[in-house]
C-alpha cells in the first residue's frame, strides 16, 4: 500500500523534475541516503525536505533518532488530515490499518486500504498529505534512512 503510494508520488515528481536521475520507488535496498542531513536519496538537489514530525507534530511521534536511524509513529484518526510533507528513503510497517486518501502536489488523489502487518520499503516521497476516511485509526511505524556505514 505504502509502495503504490511512494510510487505515484515519485513518479509525479520525476515529471516535475522535467526527468531527473530519481530511481523509481521499485528500486530497493542500496539507494537510501548517504549522509547524517536528511537530503533526499534522489540525486535531485532540488527535492523538497518537508519533516512530518515539524509539521504535523500530532501525527508523528519520535520513537528513536540516531545517527543512522530515525523511527516514528505515524498515526491518523478517522477524519483526520495531516499537514503536507516528505520521506525520506524509509521502511515501514502498517500497526493498524484503514482507508486513506493521499492528496499529491500535482493536485491528484489516491485512495488505499492499508492492511495491518504490511510491510514496505520506499525511496524520497515528494510533497503530500494524507486524510483518514475510514473509521479506524490508522498507525503506522516509519524507519528513515540516515546514514550507512
Amino acid at each position: 500500500m505504502i509502495t503504490r503510494i511512494l510510487f505515484a508520488t515519485a513518479c509525479c515528481i520525476a515529471s516535475a523534475c522535467n526527468n531527473s536521475t530519481q530511481p523509481s520507488a521499485q528500486q530497493k535496498a542500496g539507494t537510501a541516503n548517504d549522509t547524517v542531513s536528511h537530503k533526499p536519496a534522489t540525486g535531485h538537489s532540488t527535492a523538497l525536505n518537508i519533516d512530518g514530525l515539524k509539521v504535523s507534530p500530532n501525527n508523528f511521534k519520535l520513537l528513536l533518532e540516531n545517527e543512522y536511524v530515525r523511527v516514528l509513529e505515524y498515526t491518523l484518526k478517522p477524519g483526520q488530515k495531516d499537514s503536507a510533507h516528505t520521506h525520506p528513503a524509509k521502511s515501514s510497517y502498517v500497526v493498524s490499518g484503514g482507508k486513506i486518501k493521499v492528496y499529491l502536489a500535482n493536485g491528484q488523489s489516491l485512495i488505499f486500504d492499508e492492511k495491518a502487518g504490511t510491510a514496505d520499503w520506499s525511496n524520497y516521497i515528494g510533497k503530500h498529505y494524507v486524510e483518514n476516511i475510514g473509521s479506524t485509526t490508522v498507525t503506522i511505524l516509519l524507519t528513515e534512512i540516515k546514514s550507512i556505514k
